[in-house]
């Protein structure tokens, strides 16, 4: 991975909450999907919406791997 790319992209889960920054689409559309299976596995640990959620921050370093593919692909 190139320094520029790392140079614009905000690896800090905890900074890229503080600072409001967006989910990436993607992120949001995967969320959605696995919070809709129902396959007798208890997702309850994929919760979003709340300060330090579980899903939340899988959804945040979700977001800084598409910001990287996005960056490659630019």
């Amino acid at each position: 991975m190139g320094n520029c790319i790392k140079m614009t992209i905000e690896y800090d889960i905890d900074k890229r909450w503080e600072q409001g920054i967006d989910h990436h689409p993607k992120s949001k559309e995967l969320m959605i999907r696995l919070q809709g299976f129902d396959g007798g596995v208890d997702f309850d640990f994929l919760e979003t919406g709340g300060d330090g959620d579980t899903g939340e921050s899988l959804m945040y370093l979700l977001d800084i791997i598409f910001e990287e593919d996005d960056k490659k692909n630019d």
